[in-house]
């Protein structure tokens, strides 16, 4: 039997086991033979209440063996905890949906959790526990029901897991953030500046222009710096590099009889290189920052050359890191660091995201994320309160069809919310797909918080609706029909009981009669 969390792997079992035990005290108590009393009661008062003529003691009779049958039939089918269906530990499983991080997930049992639930918290749960033949029942059909309409729903590409792992992928090593900062410094402010000094237009560098976007100068490792003579290839920093060995043919400027301890790349080896590169190096602290993220990156975008892909994680890192110049209060885009440059920029943005879109996109984007990860715990501690109340609601409704009937729904209501989630999911990722249809610009933007806010928002706004929207809906929609079906349920039952209800007001009438004539006499 599958279930729909690594939570309610542990609370199914815990939730059946508390039934159980009520169960226990109730029949302990006496207070389960108490309905069978009310209707032994109910039966002699409403006839007698008619009189004593006709056939009213027959029908009476009648129909307390109906309602003593059916309760009786609800007892054996929905209230004892039966042998003939014991749920067992190692029946229930839970398979996670595949994402760009991991796309073959190892099902999760009660053996194998893959979560701390069973071995920190939600210890101790039973093997195998007894349930009703009828509440077993609608499990298994519940389950099979919502994994088959998932099955049936089409793929949906993860793209959120991406935007969360690109949020983790920061510089955490001291060094590798001071190595970046000199590298902006002594490179691309000056790469960059000559840039703009003369603007150059030529065939080769419109090409690197179309081919990596109008944006390819404004960052460190820009295209058009690494393969435009001129720029990269002759620049070098004013200090030593740590790791860069000394280079008599490139190092000039130092004697040869006597080395430095390290060398000056050219600014070109500096990015490029395939070992100590510091794209290299910032891929490297990407991935044991946001792990696999190189790898979320080609799984997003196959299509693209490796060298974008590349460009990507290293677009990602230095976001959520930007480099300082390191000789200036300035730091990337004209940010300010410290001194009143810093406070009169903090001033402005503080003001401005107060009650501007950035600060409106980053609080759905957090809340989503943490919506997400709550509503699958949500629904099984719910269920769990569900399974451990039945007993006292089959006692209190005096065995009754239309309480059966009503439950099962309630608990098909709760589980088919899972069928909702990966349906609100799919309609996230194409709405993602169809506002960002360049995955190139995907990689760029989607998961950089000050580009496209209003995007941004909107997606937000309206995932986190259809999250909680839908089970809203469709929970008030079951609610109305449980609620007309039960109605409808008792309404047929009382059909039977009709007959007797209708001989007692007959009874009665002929007494009254009789007692008027002799009065009369």
């Amino acid at each position: 039997m599958t279930v729909d969390s690594y939570l309610e792997l542990f609370t199914t079992l815990f939730g059946w086991t508390f039934y159980g035990i009520l169960w226990d005290v109730l029949l302990g108590t006496g207070i389960v033979f108490l309905p069978f009393l009310g209707i032994l009661i109910d039966n002699w008062r409403e006839p007698a209440e008619g009189g004593e003529f006709g056939t009213v003691t027959g029908l009476s009779l009648r129909r307390m063996e109906l309602e003593m049958f059916i309760a009786l039939l609800v007892v054996v089918l929905a209230g004892q905890p039966a042998a003939l269906t014991p749920l067992n530990a190692v029946a229930l499983n839970y398979t996670p949906p595949p994402t760009l991080i991991d796309p073959a997930p190892p099902t999760a049992t009660i053996a194998a959790p893959q979560s701390t639930y069973g071995s920190s918290g939600f210890t101790g749960s039973s093997a195998t526990v007894n349930i009703p033949v009828w509440w077993y029942a609608v499990l298994s059909m519940t389950s099979g029901f919502n994994h088959a309409v998932v099955e049936g729903l089409p793929s949906a590409a993860d793209m959120r897991t991406y935007e969360q792992q690109a949020r983790l992928a920061t510089i955490a090593d001291p060094r590798l953030r001071q190595e970046v900062s000199d590298f902006f410094s002594q490179c691309h402010i000056p790469a960059r500046s000559k840039y703009q000094a003369e603007r150059p237009s030529t065939a080769a560098i419109n090409a690197l222009l179309t081919t990596y976007g109008p944006d390819d100068p404004d960052w460190m490792g820009s295209h058009v710096y690494r393969n435009t003579p001129g720029y990269y290839d002759t620049l070098r920093p004013t200090t030593q590099i740590a790791g860069w060995a000394f280079n008599a043919v490139r190092d000039t400027e130092y004697d040869a009889a006597f080395p430095p301890t390290w060398g000056k790349p050219y600014c070109k080896q500096w990015w490029e290189d395939s070992s100590i590169g510091l794209r290299e190096n910032l891929i490297n602290e990407a991935d044991a920052t946001s792990a696999g993220f190189s790898g979320l990156v080609v799984a997003v975008a196959p299509a693209l050359a490796s060298e974008q892909q590349n460009d990507a994680v290293a677009k990602t890192v230095l976001t959520n890191s930007p480099p300082s110049w390191s000789n200036n209060d300035l730091v990337a885009h004209n940010t300010g660091s410290t001194g009143v440059l810093s406070t009169v920029e903090n001033v402005a943005k503080g003001g401005l995201a107060s009650g501007g879109v950035l600060a409106a996109s980053a609080l759905f984007s957090v809340t989503m994320t943490a919506v997400l990860q709550a509503l699958p715990m949500v629904q099984a501690v719910l269920l769990l309160g569900i399974y451990a109340l039945l007993p006292m609601v089959v006692v209190l409704s005096r065995y009754s069809i239309s309480m059966m009937v009503v439950g099962a729904m309630a608990i098909f209501t709760i589980k088919f919310w899972s069928v909702l989630w990966y349906l609100a999911l799919w309609v996230d990722q194409n709405l993602i797909l169809s506002m960002y249809p360049d995955v190139n610009v995907f990689l760029q933007i989607f998961a950089n918080p000050g580009e496209h806010d209003i995007k941004r928002l909107l997606l937000n706004m309206i995932t986190t609706s259809l999250y909680l929207g839908l089970p809203l809906l469709w929970s008030g929609m079951m609610a109305w029909a449980g609620m007309h079906i039960g109605r409808s349920l008792n309404t047929v039952q009382s059909e039977f009981g009709r007959p007797a209800q209708d001989a007692g007001r007959q009874g009665g009438s002929i007494g009254k009669a009789v007692v008027s004539k002799g009065a009369k006499r």
